[in-house]
């Protein structure tokens, strides 16, 4: 039998007062509706006691539309289900058909009903009378502890849905609830992830890079974030040239006084865009510009918030998320041709800004603002 419905299940939205709920389920839906848009999918989307249901004229294309709407931020999980009514008979009649495609003698099997709503009938009831009617079509037998395979029964008021899996969702938080942020993100592994983990909280990114090209990387993002995202690019010439007027100054600190250069250029972005903070990759000692030590010079040339949600992890579970959005096959193998031999790990501040000074680095990043961000027009505007 085919699946005609999928069901929509969501989390922490749920804990929210009536206000900020209603919000988020709004917000959601849109999203939802223009991920199945944007993928030419047909659908209508049911909203009914904290679950979302999708319905498609093709039902051929409800697999499809489960594969797509789990990676949407806030859904928890999905399944492919029949949806019949919520009468004992008709329940019995369409979970018995859906279990022979599924069990046969040799396998094991358990109902589980969860049931909302006025009925002459528990959720016990449906389990009994529905797996003796199971057990007697197919022969198999019933594990209630460590079953084969497990008939899933929903039934809400009027309607009923039956299933067998619930496929795992992206989790979080609606994309677009929590305000804008923009992103710095490179060619690698680690600010990928971050603004993914801050996109998933519900984070809208805009985003700037510099030198690297990311077209593909944003691309893997923008399968969660549904929305397009807005870029700002340095290009490469022009990066280098500024890298280079650095390198010879700053010495064993080239690389702390780049990190506070991008972070006061991603401000004037932040100021100009509405934003409320600026996101970055760094892992705790990963690398010598990561030390707590100097971390702290950086943030000193922030004018706005600095998110890093990959502060505390392990390299190996930052890796663990790239491979998961498909962002880490696309990381870049070039790396900085400025980095210093023995770069420092405990800048002094004054220091810092006595080289800053002496490259007129406020200078070069106006010039930045004038001659390559086109009075912050994105690349590509975000779709509305």
């Amino acid at each position: 039998m085919n699946h005609n419905t999928v069901i929509v299940r969501y989390g922490e939205i749920f804990l929210k007062s009536d206000y900020v709920r209603k919000k988020f389920e709004n917000k959601l839906i849109e999203n939802l509706v223009l991920k199945l848009k944007n993928k030419n999918l047909s659908h209508k989307i049911i909203k009914k006691r904290h679950r979302l249901y999708i319905e498609s004229d093709d039902e051929r294309n409800i697999e499809r539309i489960a594969q797509e709407v789990k990676d949407v931020f806030g859904i928890v999980s999905v399944s492919p289900a029949i949806k019949t009514g919520a009468e004992m008979e008709k329940i019995a009649d369409i979970a018995v058909n859906f279990s022979k495609n599924l069990i046969n003698s040799n396998n094991s099997f358990a109902v589980r009903t969860h049931r909302t709503g006025n009925h002459e009938f528990s959720s016990m009831d449906v389990d009994r009378e529905i797996g003796a009617k199971i057990l007697e079509e197919t022969c198999s037998k019933v594990d209630l502890t460590n079953p084969d395979r497990v008939i899933f029964i929903e039934i809400q008021d009027d309607c009923a849905f039956i299933f067998d899996e619930k496929i795992k969702g992206t989790g979080g938080m609606p994309y677009g609830t929590q305000g804008r942020a923009v992103a710095l993100i490179s060619g690698g592994i680690d600010s990928p992830a971050a603004g993914f983990m801050m996109m998933r909280r519900g984070c809208e990114l805009s985003v700037v890079h510099f030198g690297n090209e990311i077209d593909e990387i944003i691309k893997k993002l923008e399968n969660y974030s549904v929305h397009k995202i807005k870029i700002y690019n340095i290009e490469r010439e022009i990066f280098n040239e500024i890298l280079g007027e650095i390198s010879k100054v700053a010495g064993k600190y080239t690389c702390v006084v780049c990190k506070r250069m991008m972070l006061k250029f991603a401000g004037k972005i932040a100021e100009a865009t509405n934003a409320k903070g600026i996101v970055m990759g760094d892992s705790l000692g990963q690398v010598a510009s990561q030390t707590l030590d100097n971390l702290m010079v950086v943030n000193s040339a922030a004018s706005y918030p600095v998110y890093r949600p990959l502060i505390g992890m392990d390299k190996e579970d930052i890796v663990q998320i790239a491979k998961k959005i498909g962002t880490y096959e696309l990381q870049s193998k070039e790396g900085c041709t400025f980095t210093p031999k023995k770069p420092s790990t405990s800048a002094d501040l004054r220091k810092i800004e006595e080289i800053e000074n002496e490259i007129g680095i406020d200078e070069l990043i106006e010039k930045f603002m004038k001659n390559f961000i086109h009075n912050l027009t994105p690349i590509n505007p975000a779709i509305v």
